[in-house]
């Protein structure tokens, strides 16, 4: 495995541990997470085991044998001696004797020139006679004589000077085989191996390091620092809660190269020959014509090997700190105690004695300047760090040598280091490093899964009911986690679910031969869930078949060793990143300057370094509409001057001096301090949470360096939330500040921007700078779904025209199959208009929706004629992933009656809007349709009032989630959520692949919809004022397949707008503010404290400006967290991917 430097820790990228954790108390959803990972693939686990291992084996002398990822071989390595040497062990191959030139070729040729010389002289002295001896003239006969000598001199002159050419050509030859063979066969088997080649010293690249070592920005080391205090972090005893590398220093004394020598290729040793990059992309089973150039040059590419020695060895310290600054030294910050409740810092100063190891990197070489650009870096075995660790204080000893910390740093440093010992390794950047840019240009996803889960069929029946509660869970077979998780069909053998999902697929997914894994679970909701089956595909077999789904009905595998029955429907195709539209090129200038401004040298920003033409076209072209879905990288990088606002002088205490100053201008700055904020970072995405950073404490410049890549449906309409957070003790976390990023208002000029934006609506001040990058992908999704996954659906009227008896007596029920809330309309407002019967209540109903492609609105009609409401007398249900976000208007549904009563399966299995039940394998027989139901409905996408209760968790996690609604609201960033911002270009101008360019323009393929969404959305889409059927034909899908084409596999097979909702709410408020103004009762005033009141508290005023009334708000919280865990705990949840933090 490969790790990139300054990667954010992940899933795919995990931190290593050291310390033994202790399993916590019995939980079902844990226990189905563990299950999950015995049942798959045991390699990253059997991997982690491994390290832990070989770093146990290396540290007491063992040797090993392993695989060098940088050129191939099988070698044995071992880690550096207990007392290493740290003389210079290099030789100098001029001391070694040249390799005995062929001399034999040598004489032949010389030979061969000199015999042929001489026969033309001959023949030339023959012909000058017998020309001579036709005149009798002597003058005559003496001039004959001239030619050939000419021709005697010249041909004597050729062969001195080929045999001298042939002579030093021979002899340079001698030189440069004494130069790649640079060793002895010492054991006299005809190669000269690793073991055997030279190992020069390098004086002159000692003497430019001493040079250099001095005056090296140590901020060049910021992302090494960070990686340090994110394996520490995961490292430390729990009485730790966090650690922070405050300074590191190189001091004067340099670090040396004992030794360097290159290596060729394993594959090429034999022969010579270079490795073409086709054949070691054919091993990995990967055709080089279905992958783009930059990702051919990613996987392979032209390069050289070499192996380097190095050593350090500290000068003598003393107890002044300008003697131990002669070393490398750290200042390294513990902050001990109990987490949330009480802590304090220990600083201690690292002081690195010595370093000795050795170490082969794998340049890759490019043509362009500095000529190398990636390089792969493993260790050969781990190398001997020896060092002095002080508390900064005189009461206290060295810390190493206490038994307990000393173990511990060293394990800790064997750990860290026992990941790039062969055959793992680490992989920079160089050509990015050398250029000193931080920012992406381009996404580490080379492309996108999308899977349609349409049904499983005839699967096991789990339960002592003899049915049973599955859901299905996307993964790849090598990683553990699961990456996309379906909704629970309770009590069914044969569910429906027609749900999609998108998954990133990077490089490493290639190389690592993953395959998408499809786990079919059962739910439980008092024990572990149990897998029913299981089938695979291959990534590689998908990526050969680029822009190309396939639609396939694949038995079940089972996971052990019993019979499980069943299948499994699904379509599933790959899809590559866009090149950047050049029709689309601009200047790449920020389109917040005036424009007589935007030319001014001073207002310029500073251009990132593009290293290709891929990148400079991403600095300067922004994303085509015509490609709404891609590639979305967002990355934190540091926060400048970050500090909590002070309201005036309460810190102070006393009544102050006459004369002062109201408040601190703030003048002074200090990075490091008491007061400062320990601040940490979450990314929300369309109002979803999907990454929060590691706390980085008690700092005003705070440096993060992280971030995440997630597939974004379509970034017209999509928003970037980015809150800064202070971690307090005793106390909820302060939300700092807040940026609200609309992505059609930052990719105007550039699909990639890096700008500093200041922290709003928040306790603290400061500047954030973010970077975000968009990359198109060729998948095309139907417009019904581009939508949010969260929003409000708002139904204005219902209407029913059916066979069934009066329904006027009925009251209707609205509710989402995801959510609590419920909406009723009563039978008082029913009329009938014609052949319809219409409920059209006084206001609308609003609906709050979480996982709405995932959820159905059902509509049930209950008989309130009575005393009490009878049961249901008929349903309509409408799935929320046909209609379109913003779209108002009418959808047609079908109603249901159910013969039995039991309306369970309508409830959860998906039926489209024309209620065709086709696709239902049972019970069929048991519902029949009614009638139809027409709605006046619209979804209006994100987060609204509504949602309060459904926020996740509970107490604290409450808490924080809305008080970051409510200070955005009250900073008006949500007055135009899901807008559609970009008009849709009729003609597509896109610079397309050649897999995609027969589907557009004179040449478009046929419609391909899927029977079951019953060819697409079923209301029209706002911005375009289209049909959305029509603009699905006009403009073409891509991801979806006809039934019709369906392959269904033998088992022998598988062997082998919230915006406008906003707007509405604040002009009624606006209005009942106005109004309330004129005559306010009691309970008016008791509204508006309460209402200001909730102001003050939420920017720490009022009360909450004391600790003591925040503590007792914590204490709350975290009792009703409690609670509200317990009352989790037992019930039935599907494995979800969890929030991807930084550790």
């Amino acid at each position: 495995m490969a790790h990139k430097l300054a990667e954010p820790y992940s899933g795919k990228n995990p931190v290593p541990n050291i310390a033994t954790k202790l399993t916590s108390l019995v939980n079902p959803q844990k226990a189905t997470d563990a299950k999950a990972q015995q049942l798959q693939d045991q390699s990253v686990h059997r991997e982690e085991k491994q390290t832990e291992k070989n770093a146990r084996r290396l540290a007491k002398g063992h040797v090993m044998h392993v695989t060098d990822p940088t050129t191939g071989e099988e070698l044995d390595i071992r880690n550096a001696e207990e007392d290493p040497d740290v003389r210079p062990k290099g030789d100098n191959v001029l001391h070694q004797n040249f390799p005995p030139p062929n001399w034999k070729e040598h004489r032949d040729k010389v030979l061969s020139i000199t015999n042929a010389s001489i026969g033309y002289i001959s023949a030339a002295f023959v012909a000058s006679f017998l020309l001579s001896a036709l005149f009798s003239s002597v003058t005559t006969r003496v001039l004959c004589l001239i030619p050939p000598a000419l021709l005697s001199y010249c041909l004597l002159f050729r062969v001195n000077k080929a045999a001298e050419a042939d002579f030093e050509q021979r002899i340079w030859h001698a030189e440069r085989m004494r130069g790649l063979a640079a060793g002895s066969d010492v054991d006299g088997d005809g190669k000269v191996t690793d073991e055997e080649r030279t190992r020069e010293s390098a004086e002159w690249a000692n003497a430019v390091i001493r040079g250099l070592w001095p005056i090296l920005n140590t901020d060049l080391f910021s992302s090494l620092i960070d990686m340090l205090e994110d394996i520490m972090q995961s490292s430390v005893p729990t009485f730790i809660h966090s650690v922070r590398v405050a300074d590191i220093g190189l001091g004067s004394n340099a670090g040396r190269i004992t030794s360097i020598r290159s290596l060729p290729d394993a594959t090429t040793r034999d022969t010579g020959d270079p490795t073409r990059g086709e054949d070691s992309l054919s091993a990995m089973g990967i055709d080089a014509e279905t992958i783009s150039p930059d990702d051919r040059e990613v996987l392979d590419g032209d390069h050289v090997n070499l192996e380097v020695s190095f050593a350090y060895q500290g000068l003598p310290s003393g107890q002044s700190a300008k003697s131990k600054a002669h070393n490398i030294h750290l200042l390294v910050e513990f902050f001990l105690g109990l987490k949330g409740v009480y802590g304090f810092r220990v600083p201690v100063w690292v002081e690195v004695t010595g370093i000795v190891g050795t170490a082969r990197a794998r340049l890759q070489l490019i043509p362009d300047p500095p000529f190398v650009k990636t390089t792969l870096v493993t260790l050969m075995g781990l190398p001997r760090i020896t060092i002095s660790v002080v508390p900064l204080s005189r009461a206290l000893p060295n810390v190493m040598n206490l038994p307990f910390i000393s173990g511990f740093i060293s394990s800790a440093l064997d750990t860290a280091a026992a990941e790039y010992v062969a055959p793992k390794s680490l992989t920079l950047d160089l050509q990015r490093l050398i250029s000193g840019d931080d920012i992406k240009k381009d996404t580490e996803a080379i492309g996108v899964l999308v899977v349609h889960i349409h049904r499983a069929t005839g699967i096991k029946k789990m339960d002592t009911t003899g049915s049973s509660d599955p859901y299905v869970t996307l993964t790849f077979s090598r990683l553990e986690k699961p990456l996309y998780s379906t909704r629970i069909i309770k009590g069914d053998c044969n569910p429906v679910y027609e749900e999609t999902a998108v998954l990133l697929v990077d490089v490493n997914t290639v190389k690592l031969r993953e395959k998408l894994s499809f786990q079919l679970w059962d739910s439980d909701r008092m024990s572990v869930d149990d897998m029913m089956g299981f089938a695979e595909i291959d990534i590689v077999d998908l990526i050969r078949q680029r822009g190309k789904p396939a639609r396939r009905v694949s038995p079940l595998s089972s996971p052990d060793s019993q019979e499980r029955p069943g299948s499994i429907e699904y379509t599933v195709g790959y899809y590559g990143k866009c090149p950047p539209n050049k029709a689309l090129s601009t200047d790449g200038s920020d389109p917040s300057l005036p424009d007589d401004l935007r030319e001014r040298p001073e207002f310029k920003d500073a251009r990132a370094v593009a290293l290709n033409d891929l990148e400079a076209a991403v600095l300067v072209t922004p994303p085509d509409p015509e490609w709404p879905s891609g590639l979305l990288s967002v990355q934190v990088h540091e926060i400048r001057d970050l500090a909590v606002k002070t309201m005036g002088k309460e810190c102070k205490g006393g009544k102050g001096r006459e004369g002062e100053k109201g408040q601190d201008e703030g003048e002074e700055t200090a990075e490091e301090g008491e007061g400062l904020p320990s601040s940490y970072c979450t990314i929300s995405l369309n109002d979803e949470l999907v990454y929060e950073t590691r706390v980085k404490p008690i700092t005003s410049s705070p440096i993060f360096n992280a971030g995440t890549e997630r597939f974004v449906r379509d970034w017209r309409k999509a928003h970037v939330t980015v809150t800064v957070k202070d971690s307090r003790l005793r106390e909820n976390d302060a939300v700092l500040g807040t940026v609200f990023l609309k992505l059609s208002e930052v990719f105007v000029n550039a699909s990639e921007v890096t700008r500093c934006y200041s922290l709003e609506k928040g306790l603290g001040t400061g500047r954030i700078r973010i970077s975000l990058l968009f990359r198109p992908v060729e998948a095309k999704l139907p417009p019904n779904l581009l939508g949010f996954d969260t929003g409000t659906l708002e139904i204005r009227d219902v209407s029913v025209q059916s066979d069934l008896g009066d329904l006027s007596k009925c009251e209707i029920r609205l509710k989402t199959t995801t959510a609590e809330a419920e909406e009723k309309l009563s039978r008082k407002t029913a009329e009938r208009r014609g052949e319809k019967l219409v409920w059209s209540p006084e206001g609308v109903s609003k609906l709050p929706v979480r996982q709405r492609y995932a959820a159905a609105l059902l509509i049930s009609f209950r008989d309130a004629s009575g005393f009490k409401t009878s049961g249901r007398k008929a349903l309509g249900v409408l799935w929320l992933r046909d209609i379109v976000d913003r779209a108002e208007g009418p959808v047609e549904v079908s109603l249901w009656r159910a013969k039995d009563g039991d309306y369970s399966r309508l409830k959860l299995n998906y039926v489209p809007p024309n209620g065709d039940l086709s696709y239902w394998d049972s019970d069929k027989e048991k519902v029949e349709r009614v009638g139809t139901v027409t709605l006046d409905l619209a979804f209006w996408p994100g987060i609204s009032e509504k949602h309060h209760e459904m926020l996740s968790g509970a107490g604290s996690k409450k808490r924080a989630a809305w008080d970051e609604y409510d200070r955005q609201k009250s900073a008006g960033f949500r007055d135009s959520i899901g807008e559609l911002a970009t008009q849709v270009p009729q003609d597509h101008q896109a610079s397309e692949s050649h897999e995609t360019q027969a589907r557009d323009g004179e040449q478009q393929a046929p419609e391909k919809t899927d029977e079951t969404m019953t060819g697409g959305p079923v209301n029209t889409q706002e911005g375009d004022d289209e049909d959305a059927r029509q603009d699905e034909e006009a403009h073409g899908t891509n991801t979806t397949v006809s039934a019709d084409d369906v392959e269904v596999e033998s088992q022998a097979q598988v062997d082998g707008e919230s915006g406008d909702e906003g707007q509405d709410g604040e002009s009624d408020e606006s209005g009942d503010a106005d109004s309330g103004k004129k005559k306010r009762g009691v309970i008016g005033k008791i509204k508006d404290w309460r209402q200001h009141e909730k102001e003050l508290h939420r920017d720490h005023r009022g009360i909450m400006q004391t600790k003591p009334a925040r503590t007792a708000e914590w204490l709350k919280d975290n009792v009703e967290e409690g609670a509200h865990a317990v009352k989790e705990r037992f019930k039935m949840k599907a494995r979800q991917p969890d929030v991807e933090t930084e550790v």
